[in-house]
């Protein structure tokens, strides 16, 4: 009975011993700084910009018509008769009713429209990190829901890198 406890500890000691011989690497990236620094995201926000900057427009244009109602209302409160204000006051609630509408359509579809293009930018990210991985044979990439990192595996100036890289070889090619 000695001798089994003997070889079940020497067993154990020596499972140990070749797991602490055994370094893992590990790399971590901070993907909200990744989507604020990579060239492709900045090329996202141009492309949103670009697409929505047209309804914004009319909506400032929108919201500068009930302004000029409502100044119009103001200035001329005393000389205007009781029928022509509450006109005045029903087309003004009505504006605003539809700009309400119209701002809330747009914010619902500016972010419908951000979230596909960052569930793309995510894609894109995820390959990076695919192929970091093999390349540098990590054991194990973190992303989010870590409390501390060191500097010593903070890998996301790296990643930022290989998408720079990666973005600069698209553009040549479509050049």
């Amino acid at each position: 009975m000695t001798k089994f406890w003997l070889i079940l500890m020497l067993t154990f000691v020596s499972s140990v011993l070749m797991a602490s011989e055994h370094s893992y690497k590990i790399g971590f990236v901070n993907t909200s700084r990744v989507l604020k620094e990579a060239p492709q995201a900045r090329k996202v926000e141009e492309r949103l910009k670009s697409e929505f900057e047209p309804r914004e427009a009319q909506l400032k244009l929108k919201r500068q018509e009930v302004l000029k109602i409502e100044e119009q209302l103001k200035s001329t409160v005393v000389q205007i008769s009781i029928k022509t204000r509450r006109k005045l006051e029903r087309e003004i609630r009505l504006k605003v009713s539809q700009l309400k509408f119209l701002e809330q359509e747009f914010r619902e579809d500016q972010n419908l429209r951000r979230n596909e293009e960052i569930h793309e930018l995510q894609k894109v990210i995820a390959n990076v990190l695919l192929e970091l991985g093999d390349t540098d044979r990590f054991d194990l990439i973190l992303t989010e829901g870590v409390s501390y990192v060191s500097n010593q595996i903070d890998i996301t100036v790296k990643v930022i890198d290989l998408l720079k890289k990666s973005s600069e070889q698209i553009e040549k090619e479509t050049q």
